[in-house]
Protein backbone atom coordinates (compact mmCIF):
# COMPACT_ATOMS: atom_id res chain seq x y z
CA UNK A 1 0.00 0.00 0.00
CA UNK A 2 2.37 2.54 1.11
CA UNK A 3 5.19 1.57 -2.31
CA UNK A 4 1.85 2.44 -4.54
CA UNK A 5 0.92 5.63 -2.84
CA UNK A 6 4.68 6.43 -3.59
CA UNK A 7 4.66 5.57 -6.87
CA UNK A 8 1.64 7.58 -7.36
CA UNK A 9 3.19 10.39 -5.44
CA UNK A 10 6.17 10.10 -7.84
CA UNK A 11 3.80 10.09 -10.93
CA UNK A 12 2.26 13.29 -10.23
CA UNK A 13 5.17 14.84 -9.14
CA UNK A 14 6.83 13.44 -12.65
CA UNK A 15 3.94 14.97 -14.63
CA UNK A 16 3.80 18.46 -12.50
CA UNK A 17 7.40 18.47 -13.57
CA UNK A 18 6.57 18.08 -17.57
CA UNK A 19 3.64 20.62 -17.35
CA UNK A 20 5.96 23.33 -15.50
CA UNK A 21 8.13 22.52 -18.33
CA UNK A 22 6.24 22.61 -21.12
CA UNK A 23 4.96 25.91 -19.93
CA UNK A 24 8.79 26.66 -19.44
CA UNK A 25 9.09 26.61 -23.26
CA UNK A 26 5.95 28.28 -24.48
CA UNK A 27 6.97 30.92 -22.28
CA UNK A 28 10.55 30.90 -23.79
CA UNK A 29 9.15 30.59 -27.40
CA UNK A 30 5.68 33.15 -27.17
CA UNK A 31 5.34 35.80 -30.02
CA UNK A 32 5.25 38.18 -27.98
CA UNK A 33 7.12 39.64 -25.12
CA UNK A 34 6.58 38.85 -21.63
CA UNK A 35 8.19 39.29 -18.31
CA UNK A 36 7.12 38.99 -14.37
CA UNK A 37 7.70 41.81 -12.12
CA UNK A 38 7.27 41.06 -8.58
CA UNK A 39 6.72 42.96 -5.91
CA UNK A 40 6.21 47.60 -5.27
CA UNK A 41 9.57 47.49 -6.76
CA UNK A 42 8.35 45.96 -9.78
CA UNK A 43 11.58 43.47 -9.60
CA UNK A 44 12.15 41.32 -12.95
CA UNK A 45 11.55 37.80 -12.10
CA UNK A 46 11.40 36.05 -15.21
CA UNK A 47 11.88 37.31 -19.01
CA UNK A 48 11.37 35.72 -22.51
CA UNK A 49 14.00 35.68 -25.40
CA UNK A 50 11.86 38.68 -26.97
CA UNK A 51 11.98 40.85 -23.86
CA UNK A 52 15.69 40.65 -23.97
CA UNK A 53 15.91 41.55 -27.20
CA UNK A 54 13.11 44.73 -26.74
CA UNK A 55 15.97 46.00 -24.12
CA UNK A 56 19.21 44.99 -25.57
CA UNK A 57 22.47 43.19 -24.04
CA UNK A 58 21.88 44.24 -20.19
CA UNK A 59 21.12 42.52 -17.05
CA UNK A 60 17.97 42.28 -15.65
CA UNK A 61 16.99 39.20 -13.54
CA UNK A 62 16.79 39.94 -9.96
CA UNK A 63 17.11 44.01 -10.29
CA UNK A 64 14.44 46.28 -10.16
CA UNK A 65 12.70 48.42 -13.53
CA UNK A 66 14.59 51.69 -12.02
CA UNK A 67 18.09 50.08 -11.94
CA UNK A 68 17.45 47.74 -14.85
CA UNK A 69 16.30 50.38 -17.17
CA UNK A 70 17.04 53.77 -15.78
CA UNK A 71 15.91 55.25 -18.73
CA UNK A 72 12.01 54.63 -18.42
CA UNK A 73 12.40 56.96 -15.42
CA UNK A 74 10.51 60.01 -16.77
CA UNK A 75 8.68 58.66 -19.42
CA UNK A 76 5.63 57.60 -17.21
CA UNK A 77 6.06 53.82 -17.05
CA UNK A 78 6.94 53.35 -13.77
CA UNK A 79 4.20 55.32 -13.03
CA UNK A 80 1.72 53.57 -14.55
CA UNK A 81 3.42 50.45 -13.03
CA UNK A 82 2.69 51.99 -9.34
CA UNK A 83 -0.79 52.36 -10.23
CA UNK A 84 -1.30 49.19 -11.61
CA UNK A 85 0.32 47.17 -8.03
CA UNK A 86 -1.66 49.65 -5.78
CA UNK A 87 -5.03 49.95 -7.42
CA UNK A 88 -5.28 46.34 -8.92
CA UNK A 89 -6.24 47.70 -12.31
CA UNK A 90 -5.04 46.63 -15.65
CA UNK A 91 -3.64 48.86 -17.50
CA UNK A 92 -3.29 48.80 -21.66
CA UNK A 93 -0.98 50.21 -24.02
CA UNK A 94 -1.63 50.87 -28.01
CA UNK A 95 1.45 52.37 -30.14
CA UNK A 96 2.89 54.03 -27.03
CA UNK A 97 6.68 55.66 -27.80
CA UNK A 98 9.54 54.52 -25.41
CA UNK A 99 12.96 56.01 -25.56
CA UNK A 100 15.46 52.49 -24.92
CA UNK A 101 19.14 52.69 -24.61
CA UNK A 102 19.45 49.20 -26.82
CA UNK A 103 22.55 48.92 -27.65
CA UNK A 104 23.71 49.73 -23.89
CA UNK A 105 24.96 53.16 -24.92
CA UNK A 106 23.90 56.57 -24.52
CA UNK A 107 22.17 57.00 -27.47
CA UNK A 108 18.42 55.96 -27.56
CA UNK A 109 16.18 54.21 -29.68
CA UNK A 110 12.56 55.23 -29.95
CA UNK A 111 10.54 52.02 -30.25
CA UNK A 112 6.42 51.50 -30.52
CA UNK A 113 4.84 48.94 -27.99
CA UNK A 114 1.15 47.41 -27.91
CA UNK A 115 1.40 46.12 -24.43
CA UNK A 116 -0.93 45.40 -20.92
CA UNK A 117 0.56 45.64 -17.17
CA UNK A 118 -1.73 42.85 -16.04
CA UNK A 119 -1.99 42.61 -12.14
CA UNK A 120 -0.53 39.48 -10.54
CA UNK A 121 -3.10 37.86 -7.76
CA UNK A 122 -1.80 35.88 -4.89
CA UNK A 123 -4.72 33.05 -3.64
CA UNK A 124 -6.20 35.77 -0.95
CA UNK A 125 -6.39 37.97 -4.04
CA UNK A 126 -3.43 40.56 -3.27
CA UNK A 127 -1.58 41.87 -5.93
CA UNK A 128 1.73 40.47 -5.63
CA UNK A 129 3.45 41.66 -8.91
CA UNK A 130 2.75 42.82 -12.48
CA UNK A 131 2.42 40.48 -15.78
CA UNK A 132 3.77 42.52 -19.15
CA UNK A 133 2.59 40.99 -22.17
CA UNK A 134 3.01 42.77 -25.80
CA UNK A 135 4.67 43.33 -28.90
CA UNK A 136 6.88 45.70 -30.43
CA UNK A 137 4.79 47.44 -33.51
CA UNK A 138 7.40 49.53 -34.54
CA UNK A 139 8.36 48.71 -37.74
CA UNK A 140 3.91 48.73 -38.35
CA UNK A 141 4.27 52.41 -37.24
CA UNK A 142 6.76 53.47 -39.53
CA UNK A 143 4.69 51.74 -42.47
CA UNK A 144 1.96 53.21 -41.37
CA UNK A 145 3.75 57.12 -41.29
CA UNK A 146 5.12 56.20 -44.86
CA UNK A 147 1.74 55.18 -45.96
CA UNK A 148 0.51 58.53 -44.44
CA UNK A 149 3.41 60.95 -45.87
CA UNK A 150 2.71 59.03 -49.28
CA UNK A 151 -0.79 59.38 -49.38
CA UNK A 152 -0.14 63.81 -48.77
CA UNK A 153 2.62 63.23 -51.58
CA UNK A 154 0.02 61.99 -53.55
CA UNK A 155 -2.51 65.09 -52.56
CA UNK A 156 0.80 67.68 -52.79
CA UNK A 157 1.46 66.39 -56.37
CA UNK A 158 -2.35 66.50 -57.41
CA UNK A 159 -3.09 70.16 -56.27
CA UNK A 160 -0.01 71.54 -57.66
CA UNK A 161 -0.48 70.04 -61.29
CA UNK A 162 -4.34 71.48 -60.80
CA UNK A 163 -2.96 74.59 -59.86
CA UNK A 164 0.00 74.75 -62.79
CA UNK A 165 -2.27 73.66 -65.30
CA UNK A 166 -5.09 76.96 -64.17
CA UNK A 167 -2.33 79.14 -64.00
CA UNK A 168 -1.28 77.93 -67.41
CA UNK A 169 -4.64 79.63 -69.38
CA UNK A 170 -4.48 82.72 -68.20
CA UNK A 171 -0.62 83.05 -68.31
CA UNK A 172 -1.04 82.54 -72.26
CA UNK A 173 -3.36 84.99 -72.69
CA UNK A 174 -1.43 87.55 -70.52
CA UNK A 175 1.56 86.49 -72.55
CA UNK A 176 -0.64 87.48 -76.06
CA UNK A 177 -1.24 90.84 -74.71
CA UNK A 178 2.05 91.47 -73.78
CA UNK A 179 3.17 90.72 -76.97
CA UNK A 180 0.20 92.40 -78.58
CA UNK A 181 1.24 95.93 -76.84
CA UNK A 182 4.97 95.42 -77.73
CA UNK A 183 4.00 95.67 -81.76
CA UNK A 184 1.63 98.57 -80.89
CA UNK A 185 4.03 100.43 -78.71
CA UNK A 186 6.03 103.50 -79.92
CA UNK A 187 7.69 105.45 -76.84
CA UNK A 188 10.77 103.30 -75.89
CA UNK A 189 10.79 102.89 -72.55
CA UNK A 190 7.29 101.48 -72.84
CA UNK A 191 8.93 98.84 -75.23
CA UNK A 192 11.68 98.43 -72.33
CA UNK A 193 8.96 97.39 -69.96
CA UNK A 194 7.08 95.22 -71.63
CA UNK A 195 10.03 93.27 -72.51
CA UNK A 196 10.66 93.20 -69.27
CA UNK A 197 7.32 92.02 -68.50
CA UNK A 198 7.36 89.40 -71.11
CA UNK A 199 11.21 88.34 -69.52
CA UNK A 200 9.34 87.54 -66.12
CA UNK A 201 5.83 86.02 -67.72
CA UNK A 202 8.49 83.18 -69.47
CA UNK A 203 9.95 82.76 -66.38
CA UNK A 204 6.61 82.19 -64.40
CA UNK A 205 5.96 79.65 -67.40
CA UNK A 206 9.12 77.68 -66.51
CA UNK A 207 7.77 77.42 -63.15
CA UNK A 208 4.38 76.24 -63.80
CA UNK A 209 5.79 73.42 -66.40
CA UNK A 210 8.86 72.84 -64.04
CA UNK A 211 5.39 71.81 -61.56
CA UNK A 212 3.57 69.93 -64.25
CA UNK A 213 6.45 67.66 -65.03
CA UNK A 214 6.97 67.14 -61.44
CA UNK A 215 3.63 65.22 -61.73
CA UNK A 216 3.74 63.94 -64.87
CA UNK A 217 7.23 62.02 -65.19
CA UNK A 218 8.54 61.80 -68.02
CA UNK A 219 8.07 58.26 -70.05
CA UNK A 220 11.60 57.94 -71.84
CA UNK A 221 14.84 59.24 -70.86
CA UNK A 222 17.17 61.34 -73.11
CA UNK A 223 20.59 62.73 -73.20
CA UNK A 224 20.99 65.83 -71.63
CA UNK A 225 24.45 68.10 -71.57
CA UNK A 226 25.05 69.16 -67.84
CA UNK A 227 25.63 72.83 -69.17
CA UNK A 228 22.18 73.03 -70.68
CA UNK A 229 20.65 71.59 -67.19
CA UNK A 230 22.35 74.55 -64.92
CA UNK A 231 21.41 77.08 -67.78
CA UNK A 232 17.07 76.23 -67.76
CA UNK A 233 17.49 75.74 -63.47
CA UNK A 234 19.39 79.03 -63.13
CA UNK A 235 16.99 81.03 -65.83
CA UNK A 236 14.48 80.32 -62.80
CA UNK A 237 16.49 82.02 -59.84
CA UNK A 238 17.96 84.95 -62.31
CA UNK A 239 15.56 87.82 -60.91
CA UNK A 240 16.29 86.41 -57.72
CA UNK A 241 19.72 86.77 -57.74
CA UNK A 242 19.88 90.18 -59.68
CA UNK A 243 17.55 91.37 -56.90
CA UNK A 244 20.38 90.31 -54.07
CA UNK A 245 23.31 90.44 -52.97
CA UNK A 246 24.39 87.15 -53.66
CA UNK A 247 27.32 86.19 -55.52
CA UNK A 248 26.96 83.53 -58.35
CA UNK A 249 30.44 81.47 -59.08
CA UNK A 250 29.90 78.95 -61.64
CA UNK A 251 32.08 76.33 -63.31
CA UNK A 252 31.37 73.54 -66.17
CA UNK A 253 33.64 70.96 -66.32
CA UNK A 254 31.37 68.09 -67.17
CA UNK A 255 32.18 67.03 -70.54
CA UNK A 256 29.44 63.85 -71.26
CA UNK A 257 25.89 64.44 -71.75
CA UNK A 258 23.86 62.39 -68.85
CA UNK A 259 21.06 60.47 -69.77
CA UNK A 260 18.57 61.18 -67.40
CA UNK A 261 14.75 62.04 -66.77
CA UNK A 262 15.75 65.52 -67.58
CA UNK A 263 12.88 67.02 -65.69
CA UNK A 264 13.30 65.62 -62.93
CA UNK A 265 17.18 66.07 -63.05
CA UNK A 266 16.42 70.29 -63.46
CA UNK A 267 13.87 69.52 -60.26
CA UNK A 268 16.02 68.50 -58.31
CA UNK A 269 19.24 71.41 -59.13
CA UNK A 270 15.96 73.75 -58.97
CA UNK A 271 15.49 72.54 -55.05
CA UNK A 272 19.04 72.71 -54.15
CA UNK A 273 19.76 76.15 -56.14
CA UNK A 274 16.66 77.19 -54.43
CA UNK A 275 17.44 76.84 -50.96
CA UNK A 276 20.66 77.89 -51.27
CA UNK A 277 19.45 81.31 -52.26
CA UNK A 278 16.59 81.15 -49.19
CA UNK A 279 19.52 80.53 -46.25
CA UNK A 280 21.02 83.76 -48.05
CA UNK A 281 18.57 86.14 -48.23
CA UNK A 282 18.71 88.98 -46.55
CA UNK A 283 22.58 88.61 -45.48
CA UNK A 284 24.23 88.15 -49.15
CA UNK A 285 26.68 85.72 -49.62
CA UNK A 286 27.98 83.18 -52.71
CA UNK A 287 26.50 80.94 -54.62
CA UNK A 288 28.67 78.41 -55.60
CA UNK A 289 27.52 76.00 -59.12
CA UNK A 290 29.49 73.42 -60.11
CA UNK A 291 29.94 70.29 -62.48
CA UNK A 292 32.47 68.08 -63.38
CA UNK A 293 32.75 64.15 -64.62
CA UNK A 294 33.78 61.99 -61.77
CA UNK A 295 33.37 58.37 -60.37
CA UNK A 296 31.49 56.55 -57.45
CA UNK A 297 34.33 55.03 -55.34
CA UNK A 298 31.76 52.61 -54.17
CA UNK A 299 30.68 51.27 -57.39
CA UNK A 300 33.01 52.49 -59.60
CA UNK A 301 30.85 53.52 -62.26
CA UNK A 302 31.99 57.05 -63.98
CA UNK A 303 28.97 59.81 -64.11
CA UNK A 304 28.71 63.55 -63.72
CA UNK A 305 28.83 65.63 -60.34
CA UNK A 306 27.15 68.60 -59.45
CA UNK A 307 28.12 70.60 -56.06
CA UNK A 308 25.28 73.24 -55.36
CA UNK A 309 27.01 75.31 -52.32
CA UNK A 310 26.35 78.42 -50.08
CA UNK A 311 27.77 80.49 -47.67
CA UNK A 312 24.99 80.52 -45.42
CA UNK A 313 24.58 80.17 -41.89
CA UNK A 314 24.82 76.59 -41.77
CA UNK A 315 23.02 73.54 -40.27
CA UNK A 316 23.62 71.56 -36.70
CA UNK A 317 24.49 68.11 -36.94
CA UNK A 318 20.61 67.46 -35.72
CA UNK A 319 19.00 69.46 -38.92
CA UNK A 320 21.74 67.65 -41.43
CA UNK A 321 20.45 64.25 -39.96
CA UNK A 322 16.70 65.09 -40.78
CA UNK A 323 16.86 67.23 -43.52
CA UNK A 324 16.13 64.61 -46.33
CA UNK A 325 12.61 63.24 -44.11
CA UNK A 326 9.29 63.74 -45.62
CA UNK A 327 7.47 66.95 -44.44
CA UNK A 328 10.68 68.29 -42.03
CA UNK A 329 11.26 71.93 -42.37
CA UNK A 330 13.51 74.94 -41.30
CA UNK A 331 11.45 77.42 -42.67
CA UNK A 332 8.30 77.36 -40.75
CA UNK A 333 5.13 77.81 -42.89
CA UNK A 334 6.72 78.70 -45.91
CA UNK A 335 8.36 75.36 -46.19
CA UNK A 336 6.57 72.54 -47.18
CA UNK A 337 9.71 69.62 -46.15
CA UNK A 338 9.05 67.91 -49.34
CA UNK A 339 11.82 69.22 -51.64
CA UNK A 340 15.25 67.81 -50.41
CA UNK A 341 12.59 64.37 -49.87
CA UNK A 342 12.05 64.34 -53.23
CA UNK A 343 15.09 65.45 -54.29
CA UNK A 344 16.99 62.56 -52.93
CA UNK A 345 14.18 59.62 -54.45
CA UNK A 346 14.81 61.02 -57.54
CA UNK A 347 18.42 60.55 -57.25
CA UNK A 348 18.21 57.14 -56.17
CA UNK A 349 15.85 56.26 -58.83
CA UNK A 350 18.55 57.56 -60.85
CA UNK A 351 21.03 54.91 -59.32
CA UNK A 352 22.85 58.26 -57.77
CA UNK A 353 23.96 59.76 -54.25
CA UNK A 354 22.76 63.14 -52.79
CA UNK A 355 25.21 63.98 -49.88
CA UNK A 356 25.22 67.13 -47.93
CA UNK A 357 28.21 68.68 -45.58
CA UNK A 358 27.92 71.43 -43.20
CA UNK A 359 29.71 73.58 -41.08
CA UNK A 360 28.33 76.34 -38.33
CA UNK A 361 31.90 77.48 -37.54
CA UNK A 362 32.42 81.54 -37.38
CA UNK A 363 35.26 81.30 -40.05
CA UNK A 364 34.08 78.66 -42.39
CA UNK A 365 30.17 78.51 -42.65
CA UNK A 366 27.89 77.09 -44.93
CA UNK A 367 26.47 74.09 -46.86
CA UNK A 368 27.23 71.92 -49.37
CA UNK A 369 25.22 69.81 -51.69
CA UNK A 370 26.96 67.23 -53.66
CA UNK A 371 24.80 65.28 -56.78
CA UNK A 372 26.90 61.77 -58.25
CA UNK A 373 24.79 60.88 -61.26
CA UNK A 374 26.17 57.43 -63.05
CA UNK A 375 25.88 58.48 -67.05
CA UNK A 376 23.28 55.68 -67.69
CA UNK A 377 21.22 56.97 -64.64
CA UNK A 378 17.93 56.77 -66.88
CA UNK A 379 19.23 53.81 -68.37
Amino acid sequence: MICTETKKKQIAEETLRQELNRFGDLFQQAPAFFTVLRGPQHTFERINPLYQQLLGPRSLIGKTVRDAVPEAEGQGFIEILDKVYQTGEPFIGRSTPIQLARLGSEVLDQRFLDFVYQPMRDADGTVSGIIVLGADVTEAKRAEKLLLQTEKLAAVGRLASSIAHEINNPLESVTNLVYLAKTAAVDPTAIQYLNQAEEELRRVSAITNQTLRFHRQSTKPKLAPAKDLIDDTLAIFQGRLLNSDITLSRRDRAASPLLCFDGEIRQVLSNLIGNAIDVMSGQGGQLFVRTRDGRDKTTGRDGLVFTIADTGSGMARETSLRIFEAFFTTKGVSGTGLGLWISRDIVERHRGSLRVRSSQRATSHGTVFRVFLPYEAGA
